[in-house]
């Protein structure tokens, strides 16, 4: 399924299917991990991201709604809050 499909199903058709429960994916690589209360992708481009300094791989605290970033060229670990929207 192409990224502007997912996003174009209604959240209310989502929460249907999965009971309520967020959807976590990834496949389309992102800065910041972003959270609309169904989905949540956490695909931080670890292997395929452009910009390699950017390149990170994400540890995600759904509890907390945080998650740590490794980057790999830098060999930094950053902890971060999700954002909501």
């Amino acid at each position: 399924m192409s990224e502007l499909d997912f996003y174009s199903i209604p959240k209310e058709s989502l929460f249907n299917l999965t009971k309520s429960k967020p959807v976590v994916n990834g496949h389309t690589p992102v800065e910041r991990i972003y959270y609309d209360r169904i989905r949540l992708n956490c695909d931080l481009g670890s292997n395929t991201y452009a910009i390699e300094e950017e390149r990170g791989l994400g540890l995600v605290n759904l509890t907390e709604m945080t998650y740590l970033v490794y980057r790999q060229s830098q060999k930094t670990v950053e902890k971060r809050e999700i954002i909501h929207f």
